[in-house]
């Protein structure tokens, strides 16, 4: 008896010591902001949630509001979910798919019969960053699952739960993405999942300033935006209205907001509502239930039928199809990529000062250091020299160019009136623009522009909710928008200059 206790206490000892220098060990191990260990179930971030059998809340808030922004505005509409069998009340004048996200808790799926049940679109998730450690790591049924959702003909895109607490952080969780998605046909965004875990997960720690957790955001969105791809960005209603400067984020990304509610009264933008974490489809059994969402849109989902150019973030009911295909039939404007357009990213100032280029006919330059964000090689380097040389656009005070900085609706007026006074554009008699209720708001340099633009009907009014007509000069400029003023210039006032 003594020596089989001996042997296990020996056996035990050598067992509990092995643990204890593999725990140590990883410990140990310097973590940096790109690095990827392998996955864990016990410390992935959503095994708690997934494990958690209760059941969902009630809803909290159902009364209807009229709180949108111009993007959702309006009155509300009931939207029936066959996902949770319950209504929904959503703004009017949209049209809504249904989708799913889903991840390994859903284990294997059966993709067909999702698309059969009437899912529109779905979510992958790629990986995540622990909340411990802070190491990436890969979701271990993401190939799987983006490849069979694409081949059962559900457009597709990818997410990351992020627990970034720096820039560098955010940019790494990017590239993590960016490195695992090529040869897979994503059409839809990719998506930084930005969210608490818990009290003792590292962000709950870090106690990020808004400041912070909006930098840290646009710096994702950046590098995916850069890459060709459409970023977005996750986040719950208060995580959006305390945690994040949500408006700064939706002028570069669509938000998904998550409120599990049956009518949400978060006012600011977003595209995509997870409005509950309990549904149910047919095809996926594994935890039976699944997340739901409902995308918010004026056109629809990419198919290869309904796609101008090949842009799956264009399709051929979108009020500005027509003038995005102006734009490239002329080589005007490039896509962000060979798939995607990125209509409602706004438009940068490196990005006007290649259109022009591209317009004047892309002359030969010759480099100099001319602005201290405008490197030697760049895609838009000799488009931003030319534009200097030519008295076109100009730096700040400060010495820089401003490259990502957006384009506002009487900035980019001030650019083609300046283009079009040096390249013999028609000229037209200026227009008042007094009626407009927000005339004030026109900066000094941009009234002769923006009187030129109202007149050459480059530039209209935006109906108010108060029935007044708004110049909105300060407005960003989406792509979508540049395209419509590039047609309305080069079918008008600037027709002779494509001759």
């Amino acid at each position: 008896m003594k020596k089989r206790l001996l042997a296990f206490l020996l056996a035990f000892s050598c067992t509990f010591g092995s643990a204890i220098t593999a725990l140590a060990a990883e410990a140990n191990q310097v973590i940096t902001p790109d690095t990827v260990l392998p996955y864990s179930e016990d410390e992935d971030p959503l095994a708690e949630r997934m494990n958690n059998s209760a059941p969902e809340e009630p809803d909290s808030d159902t009364a209807f509001t009229s709180e949108f922004d111009a993007h959702n505005s309006g009155s509300k509409k009931s939207q029936y979910s066959f996902l949770t069998k319950k209504n929904y009340y959503v703004p009017s004048g949209y049209q809504v798919y249904h989708g799913i996200d889903v991840s390994r808790w859903q284990d294997t799926i059966n993709w067909k019969k999702v698309k059969n049940a009437g899912v529109d679109f779905a979510f992958v998730r790629i990986g995540g960053r622990y909340t411990g450690s802070g190491a990436l790591f890969e979701d271990p049924t993401f190939r799987r699952n983006v490849t069979g959702a694409a081949n059962a003909g559900i457009p597709v895109g990818v997410y990351l739960f992020s627990q970034a607490l720096t820039p560098a952080e955010a940019r790494a969780e990017a590239n993590f993405i960016l490195g695992r998605i090529k040869g897979y046909h994503l059409t839809m965004p990719i998506v930084m999942d930005y969210e608490f875990a818990g009290d003792s997960a590292r962000l709950n720690r870090a106690r990020l300033s808004r400041k912070q957790m909006t930098e840290n955001a646009l710096a994702f969105c950046s590098v995916i935006r850069q890459a060709g791809y459409q970023p977005m960005v996750y986040a719950n209603k208060s995580f959006l209205e305390d945690n994040l400067y949500a408006g700064q984020v939706s002028k570069t990304a669509p938000i998904w907001l998550a409120h599990y509610t049956t009518s949400t009264n978060y006012s600011g933008e977003y595209d995509f509502w997870q409005y509950s974490e309990y549904g149910h489809v047919d095809g996926i059994s594994s935890y039976d239930r699944v997340d739901c969402n409902f995308l918010l849109t004026k056109g629809g989902l990419p198919s290869k039928s309904n796609t101008i150019h090949g842009f799956t973030d264009v399709l051929s009911d979108d009020w500005f199809a027509g003038a995005v295909s102006f734009a490239a039939d002329h080589s005007l404007m490039n896509g962000t990529s060979r798939t995607t357009f990125a209509p409602n990213m706004p438009l940068n100032r490196v990005m006007a000062a290649q259109i022009l280029y591209n317009l004047s006919g892309r002359p030969a330059v010759s480099y100099f250091d001319a602005f201290p964000d405008v490197p030697s090689g760049a895609w838009y380097t000799n488009a931003v020299i030319w534009a200097k040389k030519q008295g076109i656009m100009s730096g700040y005070p400060d010495g820089r160019f401003g490259s990502e900085d957006c384009i506002t609706r009487e900035q980019i007026a001030t650019i083609l009136y300046h283009y079009s006074r040096k390249y013999g554009g028609n000229a037209c008699k200026p227009a008042d623009i007094s009626g407009f209720a927000d005339v004030a708001s026109v900066s000094d340099y941009a009234v002769s522009a923006m009187q030129w633009a109202v007149a050459a009907g480059i530039i209209s009014g935006r109906a108010n909710s108060d029935s007044t007509v708004l110049l909105a000069p300060q407005a960003f400029t989406t792509r979508a928008e540049c395209a419509a003023v590039l047609k309305s210039y080069l079918t008008g006032v600037g027709a002779s200059l494509l001759s």
